[in-house]
C-alpha cells in the first residue's frame, strides 16, 4: 500500500510539473524558451565550449538528467557545441529547480527566473566557490539576451540542519539570510518546477523515511507546522524586497499577515495545491500565485478592508503582464487570459482603469509618487500587524541580530518621516520619470514649498490640465512637498523627473526666479549621480559622509543689489562673507545635501548671518570619519561673485575638514573666520565644531589655529571610556559598546544625541545581552514607536595586535564585503 501511495504522489507531482513547464514556456518569448531548456545542460557538465565554464575542476552533473532533443536544438539555436558525453563518476547536485512566480499568474515577460542548486552535502568550501563563480558568469551570459536567470546554492539539510543552516549563505541583495527558514521552504514547496534531478517530495505526508526508501526523490523538511517566531524576520525581508518591487513584496507580506490571522490553524498554499492534486484538478484554479490571491482577498473582505483589497488586486493584475486592454490575438495564447478576464469582470473594473494600468511603463511622476504612496502605506500596516502578532513571540532563534539590524538600517531610510531624508522615488515599470515642466508654489501658512507637474495659475491652486489622473489621483496632486526650495528640486533631479531640458516656474515669482531654478537643478544633476554602492560594513558602522553639496544664495541673494566689478576679486583679496566698507556677508542662506554611507541623501536650510557656521557645525562629525574620497561641492546660485563665493567657500570646507581630521580626543583646533562685522572661532574637537565671538580687539595672530586642551575633560563623561569610542559616535542612531572582562559585561551606550551611559553586568554574555536588546528595542511599544527601523548599533571592543578596536557585533570580515 506504502509503495503504490508513494507511486501516485509522485505521479501526482510529476504531472503538475510538466504542466507548469508547459505554463512557463507559454508566456517566454521564442528566445527565452530556448535559453530556458539550456538552464540544466549548462549545470549537468562543464565544457570549454559553453557559457560558465572558467575551471576544469568545477563540480557538475546532476541525479537521473535526460538530454532532451529540446536541449540539442537549443544548442543549435544559440550556435552552441552540444556535449556528446554525459558519463560522469560523481554528480554534484540532487537537482535543479525553477521557483518563485514561474509558470504562474505572477509570471510576466520581464520576470526573472530563480533557480535552486540543491547540491551534494559531500562538497566543498572550494567546489562551492568554483560553483559560485559559474552561477556568476551563467548569470551575466543570460542577461546577454535579456533574461535573468539568478541561482542559489542550497543544501540538501539546510532546512533540517541548523549546523548545516549555519554555514550557508549570508544575508544578501537577493539571500534572504536567516530572516525567514521554513517560510522561505514553504515558497519553494508550493512554486517549484524540476527541470532536471530527483522529484521533490512536498506532499504534506513525506517524511525523511519516504525518500530514504526512493532514492530518486528528495525531501527538504516538514513545513506543516510553521514557526511564529518566523514571521517577523520574514516580513522585514519582505519589506526590504520592496524597496526595488513593492507590488510584488505587498502580495507576500500580506499573505504572511494572512497567515499569521489563521496561527496555529494555519492552511499553506502547499497544502491546497496538493488537495487540487488529489482531485486530478490541474486547471488555472490549480496556480500558487492566484491561490495566494484568493487566499488574500477571503482574508480582506473579512476585515472589510476594501481599500487594501483593491491596491492588491491591482497589484496582482500588474504582476501578471496580462494587458486586457490590447485585442484579442495579442492574448490568445496566455493560458491566463481568459480567467484574468473573468476576474476583472467580477471586480468591476472599468475599460479605462483596465486601460490606464496596461499604460504602467508610461505612467507619469504624479502617477507614480501616488502609487507608491499606496503602496508603502499598505506595506507599514502588514508590517505593524504582523509585529503586533510576532510581539507574543520571541524573535527566532535561527535569525541572527546582526542581519536583523542590517535589513531594518536598510528599511530606515526609505520608511522614515523624517522630512529631511530625500526619498528614493519607485520608477516601477515606467519608462521614464522626466517632466517638461515643473511648477513649484509657496505657501506662506504651512511655510513649505510643493511641486507639481504642470502649469499652475496664481488665480487658482489648481493646474490648467485638471483632468483627473488615474486612481483616485487627480492633476493637482502634489507630487512632493519639502521645507526648503533646495530639497524640493534635489529631490527632483535625484529622481529624474528634473532633467537638463526641464523648465521650471514658481508661482508668484518671474523668469529670474525660474532660471535660478533651472541651474540650480542642471548644477545638481551631475552631482547627485554616480554614488558609491553600499555595503554590509557601511550599514553596521557608524554613518559617515561620502558626498557634501553646499547651495548658496537660492533663496535670498545679497549679490543682487552689488554694483561694483567682478574683476576686482582676481587682483585683490576681498572677503566675501565681510565685503567692502559696510562688511557685508554675501552668503544669506545656505542649503546642505548630503550623501551618508547608509545610501541616505539628505537637505538642511540654514538661514541668518551664521547660516555658514551652522552649516559646517551640521555636518563636520559626519566628515570626522569620512575618507580621503568624499566629494565636497559646492553650488553658488548667487546672481554675480559666483566664482568667488565659490572659491572662498571651498578652501574653508577643505581647511574644516582637514582640522577635523587632525584633532586629538584630548585637545581643540581653533580656526578663525571673519563674518559681516564680527570675528568668529571656530573650536574643533572629536565631538564636533561650537563657534563663538572673538573679541576684535584680540589681534589675529594670536588667535589664529590655536592648539587648546579640552577644557570640559574634568567633567567630561567621554574622559572615564576607551578613547577609541570616539572615533565612532554618530549623531541619530543609539549605539552599544560591548566589553567582556571575565564574568563581567562593559556596556557604554551613546544614544541618539551622543550622551553617554556606562553599565556593567554579571554572568551575562554578549551574545544573550544583544539578543534581549534587541528584542526588547523591536517589541517594547512603550520604548519605540511603530514602525521600529532605526534599529541601535552593537560594536564589540576587542584587542587586535595589542590595539583596542572597535569591531560590529556578529559580521565577519568576508561578510561586511559585500554590497547590501
Amino acid at each position: 500500500m506504502a509503495i503504490v501511495t508513494a507511486c501516485h504522489q509522485q505521479d501526482l507531482a510529476q504531472q503538475l510539473n510538466a504542466i507548469r513547464v508547459a505554463r512557463m514556456l507559454n508566456v517566454l518569448s521564442p528566445i527565452q524558451q530556448t535559453l530556458f531548456q539550456l538552464i540544466p545542460l549548462m549545470l549537468q557538465v562543464n565544457h570549454p565550449d559553453l557559457p560558465g565554464s572558467l575551471n576544469a575542476k568545477t563540480p557538475c552533473g546532476i541525479d537521473f538528467f535526460s538530454f532532451s532533443k529540446q536541449m540539442i536544438d537549443a544548442c543549435n539555436t544559440m550556435s552552441l557545441a552540444v556535449p556528446q558525453d554525459f558519463k560522469l563518476q560523481s554528480h554534484a547536485f540532487e537537482g535543479v529547480y525553477a521557483m518563485g512566480s514561474s509558470a504562474s499568474f505572477g509570471q510576466n515577460p520581464k520576470s526573472d527566473v530563480d533557480v535552486w542548486l540543491v547540491y551534494k552535502s559531500h562538497l566543498t568550501i572550494a567546489d562551492l566557490t568554483l560553483l559560485n563563480d559559474k552561477n556568476k558568469l551563467l548569470t551575466d551570459w543570460f542577461a546577454g539576451f535579456d533574461f535573468e536567470v539568478n541561482f542559489y546554492l542550497v543544501h540538501p539539510m539546510q532546512f533540517r540542519d541548523t549546523s548545516a543552516f549555519e554555514s550557508s549563505q549570508s544575508l544578501g541583495v537577493e539571500h534572504s539570510g536567516t530572516s525567514q527558514h521554513w517560510l522561505l521552504l514553504e515558497e519553494f514547496y508550493r512554486s517549484h518546477i524540476c527541470l532536471a534531478g530527483k522529484t521533490v517530495a512536498w506532499w504534506p505526508s513525506a517524511t525523511q523515511q519516504l525518500t530514504e526508501q526512493y532514492p530518486h526523490l528528495l525531501y527538504l523538511g516538514d513545513i506543516n507546522s510553521l514557526p511564529a517566531a518566523e514571521y517577523f524576520g520574514a516580513s522585514l525581508w519582505q519589506l526590504y524586497k520592496g524597496l526595488n518591487k513593492p507590488h510584488k513584496a505587498l502580495l507576500k507580506v500580506l499573505l504572511l499577515e494572512t497567515y499569521a490571522s489563521e496561527y496555529p490553524n494555519t492552511t499553506l498554499i502547499t497544502q491546497q495545491l496538493w488537495r487540487l492534486c488529489e482531485q486530478q484538478n490541474f486547471s488555472s484554479d490549480n496556480d500558487a500565485y492566484l491561490l495566494l490571491y484568493n487566499r488574500i482577498e477571503r482574508y480582506l473582505q473579512t476585515q472589510e478592508d476594501d481599500n487594501r483589497l483593491e491596491i492588491v488586486r491591482r497589484c496582482f493584475y500588474l504582476k501578471s503582464g496580462v494587458m486586457l486592454s490590447q485585442p484579442s490575438s495579442a492574448n490568445k495564447h496566455d493560458w491566463r487570459s481568459n480567467k484574468m478576464r473573468h476576474l476583472v469582470e467580477q471586480w468591476g473594473w472599468s475599460p479605462d482603469l483596465i486601460a490606464t494600468l496596461d499604460s504602467s511603463p508610461y505612467w507619469h511622476s504624479g502617477q507614480l509618487k501616488w502609487f507608491n504612496q499606496q503602496l508603502n502605506e499598505l506595506l507599514l500596516t502588514s508590517y505593524k500587524n504582523l509585529l503586533q502578532f510576532a510581539s507574543k513571540q520571541a524573535l527566532s532563534d535561527r535569525m541572527r541580530v546582526e542581519e536583523l539590524g542590517l535589513l531594518a538600517r536598510k528599511l530606515h531610510s526609505s520608511f522614515s518621516d523624517d522630512d529631511h531624508i530625500l526619498q528614493p522615488l519607485n520608477r516601477l515599470w515606467s519608462l521614464s520619470t522626466a517632466e517638461k515642466v515643473l511648477v513649484v508654489r509657496y505657501c506662506e501658512a504651512a511655510s513649505r514649498f510643493y511641486l507639481y507637474r504642470q502649469v499652475q495659475t496664481q488665480s487658482a491652486e489648481l493646474l490648467i490640465d485638471a483632468k483627473a489622473s488615474f486612481m483616485g489621483a487627480n492633476a493637482n496632486q502634489v507630487i512632493h512637498a519639502a521645507d526648503n526650495i533646495c530639497s524640493l528640486v534635489a529631490w527632483s533631479a535625484m529622481n529624474g523627473l528634473a532633467t537638463a531640458e526641464t523648465q521650471w516656474a514658481q508661482v508668484g515669482r518671474g523668469p529670474r526666479r525660474a532660471e535660478k531654478l533651472a541651474l540650480l537643478s542642471r548644477k545638481l544633476l551631475p552631482l547627485l549621480h554616480n554614488v558609491p554602492v553600499v555595503s554590509k560594513r557601511h550599514l553596521c558602522e557608524p554613518w559617515f559622509y561620502q558626498k557634501i553639496i553646499f547651495v548658496v544664495n537660492v533663496d535670498d541673494d545679497p549679490t543682487v543689489k552689488w554694483q561694483g566689478q567682478e574683476l576686482m576679486f582676481d587682483y585683490i583679496d576681498l572677503n566675501v562673507l565681510s565685503f567692502g566698507r559696510d562688511k557685508t556677508n554675501m552668503i544669506s542662506s545656505v542649503a546642505v545635501v548630503c550623501l551618508n554611507s547608509w545610501g541616505e541623501w539628505q537637505s538642511h536650510r540654514f538661514n541668518g548671518e551664521t547660516a555658514l557656521l551652522e552649516a559646517i557645525s551640521f555636518v563636520v562629525l559626519g566628515l570626522k570619519r569620512s575618507d580621503d574620497k568624499v566629494d565636497l561641492s559646492v553650488v553658488s546660485c548667487s546672481a554675480k561673485l559666483k566664482q568667488p563665493i565659490f572659491n572662498q567657500l571651498k578652501v574653508l570646507l577643505l581647511r574644516c575638514y582637514g582640522l577635523m581630521k587632525k584633532v586629538s580626543q584630548t585637545s581643540t583646533l581653533m580656526h578663525q573666520i571673519t563674518i559681516g562685522e564680527h570675528r568668529y572661532g571656530m573650536y574643533f574637537n572629536s565631538l564636533g565644531m561650537m563657534y563663538r565671538k572673538i573679541d576684535t580687539a584680540v589681534k589675529k595672530d594670536l588667535v589664529e589655529n590655536l592648539v587648546l586642551a579640552r577644557p570640559e575633560l574634568i567633567d567630561d563623561p567621554y574622559a572615564s571610556v576607551p578613547s577609541v569610542i570616539q572615533q565612532f559616535v554618530a549623531t541619530g542612531a543609539k549605539q552599544y559598546f560591548l566589553r567582556e572582562r571575565n564574568d563581567i559585561l562593559d556596556v557604554f551606550v551613546v544614544d541618539e544625541n551622543n550622551q553617554l551611559t556606562q553599565l556593567q553586568y554579571q554572568h551575562t554574555s554578549m551574545k544573550e545581552f544583544v539578543g534581549k536588546e534587541s528584542h526588547l528595542y523591536v517589541f517594547n511599544e512603550k520604548k519605540q514607536r511603530l514602525p521600529v527601523f532605526n534599529m541601535p548599533q552593537f560594536f564589540k571592543l576587542t584587542r587586535v595586535d595589542g590595539e583596542l578596536k572597535v569591531l560590529p557585533f556578529g559580521l565577519s570580515d568576508d561578510e561586511m564585503g559585500s554590497a547590501f
